[in-house]
C-alpha cells in the first residue's frame, strides 16, 4: 500500500486552515453581522444545471483539474462580459467540497468555476514545480486566459485565499472581488500537519494507514465545525478520493509547499490590490481561523476591506453555511453592477 496515514491527516488538517501558531483565543472573531441559514434553490431549479470536468495544461507538466457548472441566464444577457465566480479549493476536498454552492449558483444562471491549485484536489502532483503561492496565482491567470474569462469573482478557502490575493494584485482588470473563506493572508505554507506528516509518513507504509488517515480527518474537520453532523464517513471518503489516488504525489507537494520561497512579501502584494475583499468567518472559535493581527494587516494594506461573521459555522464555511457565502458572493456582484 502506498504511503498512508498521517500524511493523509496532513492534507486534512490543511483543508481549511491557514498556517500559524495561534491558540484558539487568538483567532479573530468580529463582532459583525450574523446571519441566520436560509433555505437553498429548490431541487427543480438544479437539474438545469449542466456540470463537466475539464483539464488545462499550463505548462508541460503542470495539469489543473476544471470543474465548470453552468445553466440557462436567469436574465437578460447584458453587453458587459459576464462575471464568472471561480471557486479556489484548499489542499483536500476538490470540486466536491464546492457542491452547496455551485449547486445554488449555477441554478442562478451564473457561470461558475472550481479550479484546484497544482499540486491539490485533482490537479497534477509534479515533483519539480514551484509551489509558491505567487506561482499558483499565475497558473490560476492562465487558466482564466486559456477558458477566455474576462471578469472574475474569486472565492477561496483557507490557504488558497492568498493566492486569491495575489492572483488580484497581478490581474486588477479580471478580478472583480475576492471573497475569503476564513483565509488569512501568509507568507509560508508550512503547517504542524504538515511537519508531522513529513516526519512520520515513512513510518505508516502499512494496511493500517488508510483507515487511521480517515479517522483522523473526521476528528480534523469536526474540531473546526460548529456541528459535526456534515461529516459523515461517505462524505470523509469523497474528500480524501483525489489524496488517496496519489499518496505519493500529495506526500512531495506538501514537502514542496513547506520548502516554497514566496518573491514577495503579503504586505507588498496587498497595497497591490484593488478589488473589494469580503472575508467570512465563523462563530465556531477554533485555532484555524484568521488570526487577529491578519485581519490587521488585510485592514492597513487594502483599499477596500470588509469581514463578517457568520453564525452556526466554524472554518469549514462551505460545508456548514453555503446559504452565507452564496449570499456573500451575490452582493458582491450587485456592488459591482
Amino acid at each position: 500500500m502506498n504511503l498512508p496515514g498521517l500524511l493523509v491527516l496532513a492534507c486534512a488538517v490543511c483543508a481549511a486552515e491557514a498556517p500559524r501558531s495561534a491558540s484558539p483565543s487568538d483567532a479573530f472573531l468580529p463582532d459583525t453581522i450574523h446571519r441566520p441559514p436560509v433555505e437553498r434553490g429548490s431541487e427543480r431549479k438544479r437539474e438545469r444545471v449542466v456540470e463537466h470536468d475539464s483539464i488545462v495544461y499550463v505548462a508541460p507538466a503542470e495539469r489543473l483539474s476544471i470543474h465548470r457548472v453552468s445553466a440557462p441566464p436567469a436574465g437578460k444577457a447584458g453587453t458587459r462580459e459576464p462575471t464568472h465566480i471561480v471557486l479556489l479549493p484548499g489542499p483536500v476536498g476538490s470540486a466536491f467540497s464546492m457542491r452547496h454552492i455551485t449547486a445554488t449558483l449555477g441554478a442562478r444562471g451564473l457561470p461558475v468555476l472550481v479550479i484546484d491549485p497544482l499540486g491539490m484536489g485533482r490537479s497534477a502532483h509534479p515533483a519539480h514545480a514551484d509551489y509558491s503561492l505567487m506561482a499558483q496565482a499565475r497558473r490560476i491567470e492562465a487558466v482564466l486566459d486559456t477558458l477566455r474569462v474576462a471578469r472574475a469573482l474569486v472565492v477561496a478557502q483557507g490557504t488558497s485565499a492568498t493566492v486569491a490575493l495575489r492572483l488580484a494584485a497581478v490581474s486588477p482588470e479580471r478580478i472583480v472581488g475576492v471573497l475569503s473563506l476564513a483565509g488569512g493572508p501568509i507568507d509560508r505554507q508550512e503547517t504542524t500537519g504538515v511537519r508531522l506528516a513529513l516526519a512520520l509518513a515513512p513510518l505508516l507504509d502499512n494496511p493500517l494507514g488508510r483507515a487511521i488517515g480517515r479517522r483522523r480527518f473526521l476528528a480534523a474537520v469536526r474540531e473546526q465545525s460548529a456541528s459535526p453532523a456534515w461529516c459523515t464517513p461517505d462524505i470523509a471518503a469523497r474528500y480524501l478520493a483525489p489524496v488517496e489516488a496519489d499518496l505519493r504525489g500529495t506526500f512531495r507537494t506538501l514537502r514542496a509547499m513547506q520548502a516554497a520561497v514566496e518573491p514577495t512579501r503579503i504586505e507588498t502584494v496587498l497595497r497591490q490590490v484593488r478589488a473589494p475583499v469580503h472575508l467570512l468567518v465563523g462563530d465556531h472559535r477554533t485555532s484555524h481561523a484568521p488570526t487577529a493581527a491578519q485581519v490587521t494587516l488585510l485592514q492597513h494594506h487594502l483599499s477596500a476591506f470588509t469581514v463578517d461573521t457568520v453564525s452556526g459555522a466554524g472554518t469549514m464555511l462551505h460545508e456548514e453555511r453555503a446559504d452565507a457565502i452564496v449570499e456573500a458572493v451575490l452582493a458582491m456582484l450587485a456592488r459591482d453592477g
